[in-house]
């Protein structure tokens, strides 16, 4: 462990991909937004992180105490250079018992690394707060409710990788949030705010079309859950314990 004092300090966040300029202009990098994920009054999580798309990698699952798989462009079954070894990576931390948090393309890559697969969704676009319902209760929500955060994919996970427990499914995602030992996904984004996501917005237009991004703007919630799973993954890249202890 890196940390000597405190448990779980020092979390290594994946980095799969950099903002758009466009974006720039008001959030200064990626980072910045898991840099927020992390940060709360207890002040003991320290995100630290690596760009792995571009070449910054750490020496190894001991460069930190917990690790975060970011969100991507890229896609996890026509991938990239990069992505078998940010595949070799998951596996190291998955041996080293760490917690690990995967966000978006990081829940896709780390089921993929692990056996399952991923594919392109057969409804094109998933945009913002769509319908997803909770599994069993988590982050203080209730089983059987519903689950509100901000999405934004094409891919998901098909085939999920052995061991894995279903958290959260919408009628069109099945796979939308899981765990496995010390492992949490989650196709979602906790780490945008609607502030984020409707800037977003115009950068996906120009993909998804004016009909897509319309509708996912028209349907955001007053209030959505983005402030609970990200208490839920603080909790979590502390130490997850027995997960029927995590509520």
């Amino acid at each position: 462990m890196v940390s000597s004092q405190s448990a779980y300090r020092r979390i290594g966040i994946l980095l799969c991909d950099d903002l758009h300029e466009e974006l720039r202009t008001r959030w200064s990098s990626y980072l910045s937004l898991f840099e927020t994920l992390v940060a709360d009054e207890a002040g003991d999580l320290e995100a630290v992180g690596y760009r792995v798309h571009a070449g910054e990698w750490p020496q190894g699952p001991e460069s930190a105490d917990g690790w975060l798989v970011t969100g991507s462009r890229a896609s996890v079954h026509e991938p990239p250079e990069w992505v078998a070894p940010l595949q070799g990576l998951v596996r190291q931390i998955h041996a080293a018992q760490q917690p690990l948090v995967g966000v978006c393309f990081g829940h896709q890559l780390i089921h993929s690394a692990l056996g399952g697969r991923t594919d392109r969704s057969t409804k094109g676009w998933h945009l913002g707060s769509y319908p997803v319902q909770c599994h069993t209760a988590f982050a203080g929500l209730a089983a059987g409710g519903p689950l509100r955060l901000l999405a934004v994919h094409q891919d998901q996970v098909v085939e999920p990788a052995p061991g894995f427990q279903r958290l959260a499914s919408g009628p069109d995602c099945d796979w939308y949030a899981s765990y496995r030992d010390q492992m949490l996904t989650i196709q979602g984004h906790p780490e945008f705010d609607q502030a984020f996501f409707t800037a977003l917005m115009q950068r996906v237009r120009q993909k998804a079309g004016d009909q897509a991004v319309e509708t996912a703007l028209g349907t955001l919630p007053p209030d959505d859950d983005t402030l609970a799973i990200r208490r839920f993954m603080r909790d979590w890249l502390r130490g997850p314990p027995a997960f029927s202890d995590v509520r």
